[in-house]
């Protein structure tokens, strides 16, 4: 029997079905979009561009005009960094997630200090990030100008100068208290591997890739299992491997030349050409010493040098001077001068000495007291200790 209504509700029932699959479409962007608006900008040329490794990829432009409206849009299937750009030195960093809608209003003396941003959390966690940042930047470079304006000044003492350092530390420290809390926060955004690499001077990091390898850790662990395929994330991926491979090296070269560690080898010249190696030496208690003709707190440790080997000699007591030198003459001077009258050795190749690498030396006069055995015992024992401990050993 032919009803009706049956056919009513079928046209109905495929109407609704239209008007579903439009409002969807309409609420689910197969591209993300960048609008808005900048103030004052007319005849500027405003870039968006996607920031990688090595280089800025430029994506589009326009040019302003006096309303300052701007839209770019695009597509990407993880969150990647971006920026609008007039300038180098006037730009605003994005994170944009697939299909964001985001909106920005600013004005364009300064993108970062005037943006407004709607539609993605992630580029107004950056944005905030880098106010932050730009203000701890403000407050150390004003302690620098102070301490310009005053050089030359009665005004200018030690203790003025330790407490602006003091000052300076102060602050650079609370922000990275800030960006420590930031990271915890946001270890599963990009806003996170962002913060790792802020900087407060050229070359000089808030976070440290080995002191402070932990956040970078952290960070590295939660976005490799979200974008294994973000080139930001592989390249911190990188770095903490390289990060960690340093740590244990480091670590592998402390217990080398810890205290309790077999001293090792060191077989160079001495003055005449023979060589002479450290484990000759067995049998007594050795200091070995690094330093150099050079270097002037060396030469004012070596008459301490002197006292306690005219002392302890006889008792069993051997100075291994380990010598940081560039030329022999300066070398051959400096140790008749100073009366060093005990085994002197080097290779010539001031701070690209092998025995300095081998025993980690980053500074001179720089020690190691080794025992009979050819142990390490004690480390750095100057003037008034040196003393103290070997009296323990010989008397």
């Amino acid at each position: 029997m032919f009803n009706p209504n049956y056919f009513r509700m079928k046209k109905l029932f495929f109407i609704l079905l239209a008007v579903i699959l439009i409002t969807s479409c309409e609420s689910e962007p197969e591209h993300f979009t960048v609008s808005g608006k900048i103030k004052n900008a007319n005849g500027t040329k405003l870039y968006f561009v996607e920031l990688q490794k090595d280089q800025l990829n430029y994506l589009d432009s326009i040019i302003l005009n006096d309303e300052g409206n701007f839209r770019f849009k695009g597509n990407t299937e993880i969150p990647k960094f971006y920026a609008i750009r007039t300038s180098p030195n006037n730009y605003l960093s994005l994170i944009i997630n697939p299909k964001e809608q985001i909106t920005i209003h600013a004005n364009i003396d300064n993108l970062i200090s005037t943006a407004k941003i709607d539609g993605s959390q992630d580029s107004k966690k950056i944005l905030e990030l880098r106010r932050h940042l730009d203000h701890t930047i403000s407050q150390i470079d004003s302690i620098g100008l102070y301490y310009q304006s005053i050089i030359g000044s009665r005004e200018l003492t030690q203790e003025v100068k330790d407490s602006l350092i003091q000052l300076s530390d102060t602050i650079i420290a609370k922000h990275k208290h800030r960006t420590i809390h930031f990271i915890k926060e946001n270890s599963g955004s990009l806003a996170g591997l962002m913060a790792l690499y802020q900087q407060v001077a050229p070359r000089r990091y808030v976070l440290d890739p080995v002191e402070d390898l932990h956040y970078f850790e952290l960070v590295d662990s939660v976005l490799q299992s979200k974008y294994p395929t973000s080139e930001p994330v592989r390249i911190l991926s990188t770095q903490v491997q390289e990060a960690q491979r340093q740590i244990k090296a480091k670590e592998m070269a402390i217990n080398r030349i810890g205290i309790g560690a077999q001293a090792p080898e060191i077989e160079l010249p001495n003055p005449d050409g023979d060589t002479t190696s450290l484990s000759s030496l067995k049998g007594k208690y050795v200091l070995v010493d690094f330093w150099a003709s050079w270097c002037r707190p060396c030469r004012v440790e070596n008459p301490h040098l002197v006292n306690v080997y005219e002392k302890y000699h006889s008792q069993g007591f051997e100075i291994f001077q380990v010598s940081l030198d560039k030329k022999k003459s300066a070398w051959v001077e400096a140790i008749e001068k100073d009366r060093l009258d005990w085994i002197h050795v080097s290779d010539l190749k001031y701070w690209n000495s092998a025995p300095a690498k081998l025993y980690q030396v980053q500074s001179i006069p720089a020690n190691f007291l080794v025992d009979k055995q050819g142990k390490i015992i004690a480390k750095n024992l100057r003037g008034e200790k040196l003393e103290a401990e070997l009296s323990k050993i010989f008397d």
